[in-house]
């Protein structure tokens, strides 16, 4: 063994003093080492002149490589990536990761700000953030798939090897975490932390494995670094700054039991880095009689606090070689070289040694085919280059190149589109609503309007001919409407406090815009001027059709996407209740006399003069009383709230304007009268015998349900399109969509008819299914679970909500209830993102963010993510596959085209991913449908196979999936046979699938 310390090789300052080096690390190829130190420098440098002094004397061949310094701190710690040694990994103190690869296009200049010249470029390609503190160790996965980094935060981040995403951060430590390793099988990720633990980490689902506390129960917290290392063979551990009592140890542990059965004694102080030699050797024995005995063996190097490296065999009680302070401060980093002969070493005070080995000193080489049978035991399998077979292969491969970049590309777009603005497309609206984008105003559906300090909104409404209407659209342009929402009126901007301090600084205290959101809870108007010949009481001043302190799906945090996306087909819910909500208790219908004396008085005092002729003054929605219950309900076992009447019910822009419905309700002798309004002119009106509790409608229908269980459907001239429609209770929910109206009663019971042909589509269902089985998952079991919103889908299907924040559809076909949304099971595990959040905007994405936002205090406890994310087993499909399916058919139930195409090119990225050869052949086969060879496909006739789904061609999305399923080689021979199947189908009806 030879010692060599290059006293040229260093990070030095301004004043040329040597500074501290923080890590050392080899190229793959051994021809480069880089070094990070106090300098907020990385430096490459060539080995040659390193471990040869001729070459190092020789002016043609160079010393130092490049010189790279964007890091704003010191780097602590730098690792190339395996094999090819394509990117060099870097982490510092400013808290970031940088991803260095080499410009084979640079011609060679100088660093700026020094004398040095760089012979080499490596420019940053990646900037990886993420860190809330020094960014310690990294880690390259064997096949480089995955990258670790670890830090002074506790935290643990996993990024993809090839995007460099962040996958997955695990936060389980309590202690800076110092050292990080990958088992070279894949299966494991280990990591060491101040906390006094040595973490096993399984790659599978991210969760601990094993955690080792006893070999580190008693040593010391002063360590720069807790580098641990791999055996080779995937079979052992060695980690660093372990102790037995004061003795100092590197603790080894064995795979698959994780004890610690072996520790590396000798060293005086903590030991802050230990690395296993990647090659493993056939060592002889010493202590056998025949010579030519040999053992398969690994050989590791200890660095220490006492300045010393010591080198270890298998087998063997004592070192083999100890080299004996050959610095002046700590050991911080060891590096092997790739052919195992070679060991850097680096230290605090400045310098790196190499140490150099003669082959026959650790024994012979094992061939690469014989390390990797050792893995094999361990499920480690090398993949062999596939060979292309076909040029279909070959085209689709290309198409799915585009299709990525085409991908980001307007994933960049996206980001870097204006959000200030949004554009609703109302599929009720009689009249376009376009935004000003220069105006800074956010329009919302149903008249709520955001408004932003500068400039002023200007909302443009086309004209109608009707002079009325005319006068209405000029109304809505500007802050000045009267007939716009309740956040339009009350826009006004406050002054803002400026006061000046003592040195001469402002202080400007921000105000709160009263206006500027709309909020979830009943909002009462102040009073306005006599002179005001408009009656103002908007959707938002009025109660909700659904208690008031549980969140609804419409929740303000996320209007710009979930309340626009479910406007597009749901009109808003029935604004019906109390300010307080209303009780979910059943108390009765009985009321004293006395009381109902009190109540009569109290109504006919606020009985309010509604003639259009007379000056109008703003009216105050209040209850008249407790609306009457019906026999039926005592005796349903599913009860569901009951609406208490007010004195007055309105429901704005029904044609996405200036159309409205309104409801006065007196007391118990007098008609409650329903009017329809344009501005000021009165469209219609009716009277009803009983108190109006609910009230829907769009620009064609409008539908009003009474306290004694009456239903009233009007045409949009105000004709009665049936008679008095009676159900067995009232209604707690009343919905409108398109031609068909949802009723749900008290007693459980949902009907939709379809106004246009005037046929039942669900008569009379019980939700008792989801009630029941809400309950079952809930986590608290001291309240009923309940519905909080229930809507109707443009295609006429029910979509209902539960306070457990679980969404349930009716299928029609089979007549029953199914949950299109799970709150236990999401897009993201508990560790991070599997799935990128590439179906938002749509109604399932909706339910999720609702979810995960205003609905997350509702799941009790995360425990449910973090158990249905841990109960795979390598080998088995991930549990994402399944969540994929469950959203797919999901999306086809509620009739969300964009999602479903979303979503089934993430299913099929994920099938190509775990090669599920049978899912690959049943969803091709679905959407190729029967061919001219098959009489009967998929176990259905040709007559059943209908060749469009919710208005897409399954033909050409089997073209997009097939060119997906083309990223995986492995399947190619699946993909063309489906390609060329496809190819036959269009050829026979003549059709180009690019047309």
């Amino acid at each position: 063994m030879h010692l060599a310390k290059p006293s040229w090789l260093g990070h030095f300052d301004d004043k040329n003093q040597r500074t501290s080096i923080f890590s050392v690390h080899v190229h793959p190829d051994g021809s480069r080492l880089a070094t990070g130190g106090l300098d907020n420098k990385i430096k490459l440098w060539s080995t040659a002149s390193i471990i040869d002094a001729n070459k190092a004397d020789d002016p043609s061949v160079p010393r130092l490589l490049c010189t790279l310094g964007l890091h704003n701190g010191s780097v602590l710690c730098v690792r190339w990536s395996n094999k090819d040694g394509r990117y060099l990994a870097s982490g510092s103190d400013d808290q970031l990761i940088l991803i260095w690869e080499w410009d084979r296009s640079w011609s060679g200049g100088s660093v700026f700000g020094s004398g040095e010249h760089n012979i080499e470029n490596w420019k940053p390609v990646k900037r990886l953030s993420g860190h809330q503190s020094d960014v310690v160790d990294l880690a390259w996965s064997r096949n480089n798939t995955h990258l670790a980094s670890c830090g002074l935060d506790s935290l643990v981040f996993i990024w993809d090897g090839k995007t460099f995403e962040k996958l997955h951060k695990l936060d389980q430590h309590l202690g800076f975490v110092k050292g990080v390793t990958w088992d070279p099988v894949g299966e494991y990720l280990a990591t060491e932390s101040d906390d006094k633990t040595v973490k096993i980490w399984r790659t599978t689902d991210w969760t601990v494995q094993a955690e080792i506390s006893e070999p580190y129960a008693s040593s010391p917290t002063t360590t720069f670094y807790r580098r641990l290392s791999w055996s080779p063979d995937g079979s052992h551990v060695a980690t660093a700054n372990g102790a037995q009592g004061a003795v100092a140890i590197a603790a080894i542990f064995n795979r698959g039991e994780w004890r610690t059965d072996i520790s590396l004694v000798g060293h005086d102080s903590a030991i802050e880095v230990v690395a296993f030699n990647p090659v493993i050797f056939m060592i002889p024995d010493s202590d056998d009689a025949d010579p030519n005995s040999e053992t398969m063996g690994s050989v590791c190097a200890v660095g220490s606090q006492d300045h010393s490296i010591s080198v270890w065999v298998t087998r063997n009680a004592r070192p083999l070689f100890v080299c004996q302070k050959p610095f002046d401060h700590s050991v911080l980093d060891l590096a092997w070289s790739p052919d195992g002969t070679q060991l850097y070493a680096c230290s605090y005070d400045g310098t790196v040694v190499v140490l150099l080995f003669l082959n026959k000193e650790f024994g012979t080489r094992v061939s690469e085919e014989e390390h990797e049978k050792l893995l094999s035991k361990y499920g480690f399998t090398v993949k062999e280059p596939i060979i292309l077979e076909s040029t279909t292969q070959l085209n689709l491969e290309s198409d799915y190149a585009i299709a990525k970049r085409k991908e980001k590309s307007d994933r960049m777009a996206n980001m870097m589109a204006p959000t200030d603005s949004t554009t609703v497309d109302m599929d009720i609206s009689t009249s376009e609503t376009s935004i000003n984008l220069a105006s800074g105003s956010n329009t919302t559906d149903f008249g709520s309007s955001t408004i932003l300090p500068h400039p002023l909104p200007s909302v443009e409404t086309q004209q109608s001919t009707n002079d009325d209407d005319n006068e209405a659209s000029k109304n809505t342009n500007g802050v000045s409407s009267t007939s716009s929402s309740s956040t339009t009126t009350n826009a006004v901007i406050p002054q803002q406090n400026v006061t000046v301090t003592k040195d001469g600084k402002r202080r400007i205290q921000p105000q709160f815009l009263r206006g500027s959101l709309t909020s979830s809870t009943p909002q009462l108007q102040p009073s306005i001027s006599s002179t005001s010949e408009q009656i103002v009481v908007t959707e938002s001043s009025t109660p909700s059709n659904g208690p008031t302190n549980v969140p609804t799906i419409l929740n303000n945090h996320s209007k710009s996407s979930s309340e626009d996306v479910l406007s597009s087909e749901m009109d808003a819910p029935s604004r019906a209740l109390p300010p307080g909500g209303i009780s979910t208790l059943v108390i009765g219908n009985k009321r004293s006399a006395s009381s109902a004396s009190d109540l009569t008085t109290q109504s006919s005092n606020k009985r309010q003069n509604i003639s259009r002729s007379q000056s109008e003054v703003e009216l105050q929605p209040s209850v008249l009383r407790s609306s009457l219950v019906s026999p039926s309900v005592a005796m349903s076992q599913v009860r569901l709230a009951t609406h208490k009447v007010l004195n007055y019910l309105a429901k704005d822009r029904l044609d996405g304007a200036t159309l409205k419905l309104e409801c006065y309700n007196f007391n118990e002798n007098t008609p409650s009268q329903i009017m329809c309004t344009r501005g000021r002119t009165t469209i219609w009106f009716d009277y009803v015998p009983s108190a109006v509790i609910l009230i829907t409608g769009h620009s064609q229908y409008s539908a009003v349900a009474c306290e004694d269980g009456s239903i009233y459907i009007y045409s949009s001239a105000g004709r009665r399109l049936l008679p008095v429609i009676m159900l067995e209770s009232s209604a707690s929910f009343l919905e409108i969509c398109r031609d068909y109206l949802l009723v749900l009663t008290q007693v459980g019971l949902l009907s939709i008819w379809d106004l246009r042909n005037l046929k039942a589509i669900v008569h009379s269902v019980s939700i008792a299914p989801i009630l029941s089985s809400a309950s079952l998952n809930s986590d608290d079991f001291t309240s009923s679970v309940s519905i909080i919103s229930a809507h109707v889908r443009s295609n006429g299907i029910p979509l209902l909500i539960t306070s457990t924040n679980d969404a349930w559809c009716y299928h029609f076909d089979m007549h029953v209830w199914t949950r299109v949304y799970d709150p236990r099971y999401t897009s993201k595990d508990s560790t991070g993102s599997e799935i990128g959040e590439v179906n938002d905007g749509g109604i399932l994405a909706t339910l999720e963010n609702y979810a995960r936002q205003g609905g997350a205090r509702n799941l009790g406890s995360l425990s449910h993510l973090r158990r249905l994310g841990g109960n795979d087993t390598p080998g088995q499909p991930n549990h994402l596959i399944g969540y994929l399916e469950n959203q797919l058919i999901s999306a086809e139930l509620v009739n969300s085209p964009v999602e479903y195409k979303k979503l089934l090119f993430q299913y099929a990225q994920k099938i190509a991913d775990e090669e599920a050869e049978y899912r690959l052949h049943e969803l091709c086969i679905q959407l190729l449908g029967p061919t001219n060879n098959t009489d009967d496909f998929g176990g259905r006739a040709k007559s059943n196979w209908d060749p469009f789904l919710m208005g897409m061609s399954k033909r050409q999305l089997l073209e997009e999936v097939l060119t997906v399923l083309s990223s995986n080689r492995s399947l190619q021979r699946h993909v063309t046979e489906y390609k060329n199947a496809l190819n036959k189908c269009w050829n026979m009806i003549g059709c180009d699938p690019n047309d």
